[in-house]
């Protein structure tokens, strides 16, 4: 992925609202951000990803530090070495200890009206008249300097992301890209979080040159993370339960898709279950068609029959490097097909936004010799909201990220048996001496009475 906004890559737009967008890169065009304006698409080309931009006027943008940066104004400088101050942090000095003397009567506290915020958006569509509102707004706040300095900035910050013309350009990463999807729809990807996402990548190991057994519900989201941590090396086998496998999350990544299909191998239950049976019996036909409506038929019929039977010769194979699921099917019924494909101490590793699903699944663990030490996981991030000199963490926060169950498959070894300790301990207090003029000492057992009573395993 290049590190510049360049042509034809799929970006995401951060808002200061914190609205996500997901866009693609053309060499012209507009790109409408609602009540945030709109701007020529070329003007942000080239740029590094992460950049920020404030809109100005006609469609043009201007690079910025971030979405909070104060902007400021000539009658600002008191002379030429004096550096600028901002009209804002002036009026921070006034601030309350606490916020005691603070009476709640709503929208009477504010001199600016209604109908003045409309005059002043219709003066223009840049962001130094978002800038100008948040100004007057603060200056007719009769109790602004009775809050406190953090009080100040969370009023500040919303006023920022409700009237401030500025965005932020960021690389399609898969943390974002499952940000967008939280934001959107959280139940397609199954209501999983960012650090749990962050946590199946780590226990499952995904690394470049990789071969891994998948089961992804999310529409290929989970495929996209592990593409990000595989470079673009490796094999993915993608079980899915219909005639096509859902992967229209990989539409967004910036790999073409002649190398994606390089990678990503989708296979039915079918194929994976009875893969001898699947199999396509293919010989080349002599001569080949010359006309070209044959020709591409033909073509066609060749190329998936190769694919199929390339991913069925992967399954036959087996000794996979691990198992990644995200899926509502019933594990126990699944794993029985799967564990016996992955090689030995490869990890084994099962998302679920629900704990007693996956507290089923490691009861059967328990019980199967070939997965080693199961344990189920729960993360959590608590966000914070942040000024200089302070901390407060919010007060709402998304409850669920799901649980991940994380295993090991072992390869047991028949041939080894275990031999009990109680016969070696017996035959250690028979050859100690024993004292004959102790009283009511019984008789010494000698070695033939218990060769008679107990069987070794001298094999």
């Amino acid at each position: 992925m290049s590190n510049n906004i360049s042509l034809g890559q799929h970006v995401l737009i951060r808002l200061p609202s914190e609205g996500l967008r997901v866009i693609q890169i053309q060499e012209s065009g507009i790109i409408k951000l609602g009540k945030f304006g709109s701007f020529q698409v070329s003007n942000i080309i080239g740029h590094p990803l992460g950049t920020s931009f404030e809109i100005t006027d006609d469609n043009g943008v201007k690079v910025i530090k971030s979405l909070t940066e104060q902007s400021t104004t000539a009658e600002e400088i008191e002379d030429s070495e004096e550096v600028q101050k901002d009209v804002l942090t002036k009026m921070f000095s006034n601030s309350a200890e606490n916020n005691q003397n603070i009476i709640d009567i709503g929208s009477k506290v504010q001199n600016l009206t209604k109908e003045n915020i409309d005059e002043l958006k219709k003066s223009g569509a840049s962001s130094q008249i978002g800038q100008l509102i948040i100004e007057k707004m603060i200056a007719g706040h009769e109790g602004f300097d009775k809050k406190t300095i953090f009080s100040q900035q969370k009023y500040l910050k919303r006023k920022q992301q409700k009237f401030l013309r500025r965005f932020t350009v960021e690389p399609l990463t898969s943390s974002n890209f499952l940000e967008y999807y939280i934001d959107k729809d959280p139940s397609r990807i199954l209501n999983i979080s960012v650090e749990t996402l962050g946590l199946m990548m780590t226990y499952s190991n995904v690394k470049p040159g990789g071969k891994y057994l998948v089961i992804d519900e999310t529409g290929g989201l989970l495929v996209y993370a592990m593409l990000e941590r595989m470079g673009n090396e490796g094999t993915i086998v993608l079980l899915h339960e219909n005639e096509h496998a859902n992967t229209v999350a990989l539409r967004y990544s910036s790999m073409p898709e002649e190398q994606l299909n390089k990678i990503v191998k989708p296979v039915n239950w079918l194929q994976f279950v009875e893969p001898e049976t699947e199999k396509i019996d293919w010989k080349d036909e002599d001569p080949v068609p010359t006309k070209p409506k044959h020709r591409e038929h033909y073509l066609k019929k060749k190329e998936r029959a190769t694919n199929v039977n390339d991913v069925i010769n992967l399954v036959l194979e087996g000794n996979f490097d691990g198992f990644v699921s995200m899926t509502t099917l019933h594990m126990p019924d699944v794993l029985e097909y799967i564990i016996p494909k992955i090689g030995g101490s490869r990890p084994v590793v099962i998302y679920n936004q629900y704990k007693e699903l996956l507290a089923e699944v490691q009861q059967q663990f328990t019980n199967d010799r070939r997965i080693l030490a199961s344990s189920i996981f729960e993360t959590r991030v608590r966000p914070y909201q942040t000024i200089p000199g302070r901390m407060h963490p919010l007060m709402t926060m998304k409850s669920l990220g799901g649980y991940v169950l994380w295993g090991t498959k072992v390869i047991p070894d028949d041939s080894v048996q275990a031999i009990g300790k109680g016969v070696k301990r017996k035959r250690e207090t028979s050859e100690q001496p024993i004292d004959s003029t102790a009283e009511n000492t019984p008789a010494p057992i000698s070695n033939q009475e218990i060769e008679e009573n107990v069987d070794i395993d001298v094999s």
